[in-house]
């Protein structure tokens, strides 16, 4: 070459513009570094914040929250796996009491808690059952004042009414084995009118017989399983022996139960 000059047009991988330009200022850097490092603090503290509070609020509240709940539940279901203990436990109570005192009216007051209504049904149906099986005597008025007891402690428990029912069914079950009252003499009773079919004079016995659409006079059922769905009847001394009851409740089965606790022979009409 001429003059024996180098001229350099271009050197691959290298940017000659690029080589002129000043080196960025180490101060500014350090700036750019700190800033960058306290944004990263003020996120790790808010994070740990967060952390935090979730932590205390599981220990303050999540935990005893879940705590309590896992205990009710665990009573509950204690409760419920001891209920039908319990109320075997009312039954055996009943009827031991009824065994050692001979007397219906002492098992109920020594063995029947009416502030327990579920637990006081099972007693007196308990007390009801044995007691007719046994042939233990008693006075009406005992009836009367446990079927009382029963519709009272069982009011505002509306899971309880059927179990009631069926427990005064067995009181009137228990009735129809005490002797029968004598009719007494006097002034007849006024006549009845009842548009149906009257059987009159009759004795039925060991049987099934339902009561609804009938005028029943002067018949004596003995160790019959009675029937009544509350439908419209006339009962005119009418007998019941060793019977059992089979009705469903309604205005007129629930008058019906209270007659027969009250009295035997029984004269009265449903309609």
């Amino acid at each position: 070459m001429a003059n024996n000059e180098f001229v350099l047009y271009e050197w691959p991988g290298v940017n000659f513009p690029d080589m002129a330009k000043p080196v960025q200022n180490i101060d500014g850097r350090i700036s750019i570094l700190e800033e960058r490092s306290n944004w990263h603090g003020k996120i790790g503290w808010g994070v740990a914040g967060l952390l935090g509070s979730a932590i205390l609020l599981l220990v303050t509240w999540w935990i005893p929250h879940e705590l309590n709940s896992s205990q009710d539940a665990i009573k509950a279901d204690t409760a419920t796996q001891l209920e039908p203990i319990k109320l075997d436990m009312a039954r055996i109570n009943a009827l031991l009491q009824l065994k050692e005192t001979k007397s219906v009216s002492e098992a109920i007051r020594l063995g029947v808690d009416f502030s327990k209504p579920k637990f006081a049904i099972e007693a007196v149906r308990a007390i009801a059952q044995q007691a007719k099986a046994d042939g233990i005597l008693t006075e009406p008025v005992v009836l009367i004042k446990a079927n009382e007891q029963l519709k009272e402690s069982a009011k505002g428990f509306p899971d309880l009414l059927d179990n009631a029912w069926s427990a005064r069914l067995s009181l009137a079950d228990y009735r129809t084995s005490l002797p029968l009252e004598t009719t007494s003499g006097g002034k007849p009773r006024p006549a009845i009118t009842f548009n149906g079919p009257t059987v009159e004079g009759s004795s039925i016995t060991n049987g099934r017989q339902k009561l609804d659409g009938f005028y029943w006079k002067d018949v004596t059922f003995i160790g019959d399983d009675i029937e009544y769905d509350g439908g419209p009847m006339v009962l005119e001394n009418v007998k019941f022996v060793n019977c059992t009851f089979q009705m469903k409740y309604n205005i007129h089965s629930d008058k019906l139960d209270n007659m027969l606790l009250a009295q035997n022979p029984i004269t009265g009409s449903f309609s």
